[in-house]
């Protein structure tokens, strides 16, 4: 087994007497296999929480989708890929890497979002177009995990679907 230096990243935790031997053989099996020991951010087994992202329109969809700057551009990305898969939810780290964004690019991006909305009087009340859930001590995985569900995706591709037809012929 490895040894770890004082000062070691360690955490202290109660385990019955009869667990013991099961913990030191699954830490054994752990250092056997090397590298990165965490598992990767998965979404909390546990049904979504109720504060949803409002009503949006799909008029009012289509003016948001309407930003033309490179942060709203990462957004208009991400709820694209959330669209694509509703009710699946992803973390931050794969929304950068399903994307192709930096997580500095993503937080900057979803910061001018939420600027963006305060800023307009309609926005302000619907919140973000897409759910959030960030996790709590309770929770077996740390993260922030994003989806839509299906009727808010279905409202995001009629609005999309828009896009394509501008006056102008563009």
């Amino acid at each position: 087994m490895v040894t770890h230096d004082v000062g070691a990243d360690l955490v202290h935790i109660a385990v019955p007497v009869a667990y013991v031997r099961h913990v030191a053989a699954l830490l054994a099996e752990l250092d056997r296999q090397g590298g990165d020991v965490r598992p990767p951010a998965r979404p909390p087994a546990r049904p979504a929480p109720p504060e949803l992202a409002g009503q949006w329109s799909v008029a009012d969809l289509r003016r948001f989708a309407t930003g033309r700057s490179k942060s709203h551009d990462t957004v208009l990305k991400v709820l694209d890929l959330l669209a694509v898969r509703p009710g699946e939810w992803f973390s931050a780290e794969a929304i950068c890497v399903e994307v192709g964004v930096s997580r500095h690019r993503f937080g900057g991006a979803l910061a001018g979002m939420t600027r963006m909305l305060r800023a307009h009087p309609t926005f302000r009340e619907l919140g973000p177009p897409m759910n959030r859930y960030v996790t709590g001590s309770l929770d077996d995985r740390a993260g922030t995990f994003y989806w839509m569900t299906s009727e808010q995706a279905g409202q995001w591709k009629l609005a999309r679907a828009g896009e394509a037809v501008r006056p102008g012929g563009s």
